[in-house]
């Protein structure tokens, strides 16, 4: 619909002022009741016409072809509303095309990368971590769906501080299990190490798989031996509950790998021989405050060690080097600061601006009896992403996570995700769909007739109630939808219409009856089930959540 729309609307105003505005909006207005769409161009052309914009808005409505839209200024904005025709006849269009009707493919897909989760592999995803990813899977099947090639990949943070920490606790913990007590590694565990339970598990597993000999190592090989065992198997773990909530990547791409093929030294000595880089107390500093940043970088430090910000440079200039036409970040709402100075240089290494974009992913909260949970009963620590998934289930999970915009911070109700009531709206909506599955099965139990078979597309004319219209609108609509999550990255709105499409769906179900002696209306009112049907299980799998036949 907004596609034909907005060619309509761009025809008309060239026509009118032979100029084009730039950068107008056309989005559903805040009020359904002033319409499907609503245009501010009045208002942009309004400076260049020296005009009032009311009386431009007025124009355009009353140029714009009639048969497809409805159109009217309103306050210097031009509203539009479908008309009923165009409404059946795509919605005959869906009913035809089935779920491919939502996706009309793009006219030059991307080669895309997608980077999400990339948590360090310390400890379990906790469930910040999970809105990310299921964010970022969303996300990519959206884009698969326009026609887009999209790698989906895990940053694994596997160099550094933080791994060596990982090793030297878990040495801790190991030394433990044989009451041997090393002062130096005790100083530097209590003071930096990780105190989670899963240390202790991963270090009876140690101790069982080479028994007394990381005793007889020093110290540092000890540290070496158990890095690596540690972040492998807390990896492994990582990539387990990441498969549980139905999130899986192309590739799990090594820090550690830019610095042994050498792409870190290469993209500094880049930025240095430009004049971006220069050394200072015995360390090597960007000069980031040329793109906006606060302050200058270090990216080296006087020990000679790297700091993360120079592999993360390295790791972008290696993604563009591998070809992707466009990078999409989903960084945790921690990492704000970050994207400035990383963007910036980006800059500096010739990378176009726009290549790269950063989504920011906000906190969960665990809300139980009105009270923020923040332990688990289990450990008595933070809550991990797979106690989540075995509490609630996956679909409840996934389905909760986009039910807000993830730059905002989202309360995670436990005691509403297991109510089976209209409030709980991962119930609610799938159990619009179970209400549809049932209604057919009984149509054929009782008059033979298969909607699932039946040709249904020549009774949607004999729809003409209100409500009716109503959901044809909102299916169609739908089509609107993926393609503005694939422009904005916003997989939240398929929720959204979700919620809107299930509600319309069960008041109209709870006020008409579906199966009439009248049959032409019996057919007419299934058609209009079928399609609801489609739109509700075709946004479902996009979301990775059960469309039921039975609840």
């Amino acid at each position: 619909m907004k596609e034909l729309l907005k060619e309509q609307l761009l025809k008309t105003i060239v026509e009118l002022y032979s100029v084009e505005p730039r950068a107008y909006s056309l989005e559903p207005p805040r009020e359904e009741t002033h319409g499907d769409y609503a245009t501010n161009a009045a208002f942009l052309l309004a400076k260049e016409l020296r005009r009032k914009p009311q009386d431009i808005a007025q124009e355009i409505a009353e140029a714009f072809p009639r048969g497809h839209f409805q159109a009217e200024a309103v306050k210097g904005f031009v509203n539009f509303r479908a008309g009923e025709a165009f409404i059946k006849k795509e919605f005959k269009e869906l009913l035809k095309a089935g779920e491919s009707y939502f996706f009309k493919p793009i006219e030059r897909p991307l080669y895309l990368q997608v980077e999400f989760v990339s948590a360090n592999p310390t400890g379990p995803l906790h469930i910040g971590h999970g809105r990310g990813a299921v964010v970022g899977d969303v996300l990519c099947r959206v884009l698969e769906k326009l026609g887009h090639r999209v790698v989906r990949e895990y940053y694994v943070n596997d160099a550094g501080n933080q791994v060596y920490l990982l090793g030297l606790s878990l040495l801790y913990r190991y030394y433990e299990l044989f009451g041997i007590e090393r002062e130096e590694l005790k100083r530097r565990f209590e003071e930096e190490g990780y105190k989670g339970s899963y240390i202790r598990d991963l270090a009876k597993d140690l101790k069982a798989f080479y028994g007394d000999r990381l005793l007889k190592v020093p110290i540092e090989e000890g540290i070496q031996a158990t890095k690596e065992y540690a972040y492998r198997r807390l990896l492994e773990d990582i990539k387990e509950t990441l498969l549980n909530l139905g999130v899986s990547f192309d590739s799990f791409f090594s820090e550690r790998e830019l610095y042994k093929d050498g792409t870190v030294d290469e993209v500094l000595s880049k930025l240095q021989s430009m004049g971006y880089i220069y050394e200072k107390d015995g360390a090597l500093w960007f000069k980031s405050s040329q793109f906006g940043d606060d302050k200058d970088r270090v990216v080296r430090k006087s020990d000679q060690s790297y700091t993360y910000y120079a592999g993360d440079i390295a790791y972008h200039w290696n993604k563009f080097k591998r070809g992707f036409e466009k990078a999409i970040n989903l960084w945790g709402a921690d990492h704000h600061g970050y994207e400035r100075r990383l963007l910036g240089a980006l800059k500096a290494l010739g990378v176009p601006e726009g290549w790269l974009s950063v989504e920011f992913v906000q906190m969960v909260r665990l809300i139980s009896g009105g009270q923020e949970v923040r332990m688990s009963k289990r450990t008595g620590e933070f809550i991990t992403l797979q106690e989540l998934l075995e509490e609630v289930g996956k679909d409840a999970v996934r389905f909760i996570f986009l039910t807000k915009r993830s730059d905002t911070p989202l309360d995670f109700d436990l005691d509403l995700v297991k109510r089976n009531t209209s409030e709980n709206p991962v119930f609610y909506v799938q159990y619009a769909h179970a209400r549809i599955r049932g209604v057919f099965r009984e149509v054929l139990s009782r008059y033979g007739v298969d909607a699932d078979r039946e040709e249904l597309r020549e009774y949607v004319d004999g729809l003409s109630l209100e409500q009716e219209i109503r959901l044809m609108k909102r299916c169609i609509m739908l089509k609107d939808t993926m393609q503005v999550v694939a422009e904005s990255y916003s997989p939240h709105l398929i929720t959204y219409a979700l919620i809107e499409l299930a509600k319309d769906f069960h008041n109209y179900y709870n006020h008409h009856r579906i199966m009439l002696e009248n049959r032409d209306l019996m057919l007419s009112r299934l058609s209009l089930l079928k399609g609801v049907e489609l739109s509700l299980k075709t946004a479902l799998d996009i979301l990775g959540v059960r469309a039921p036949d039975r609840m």
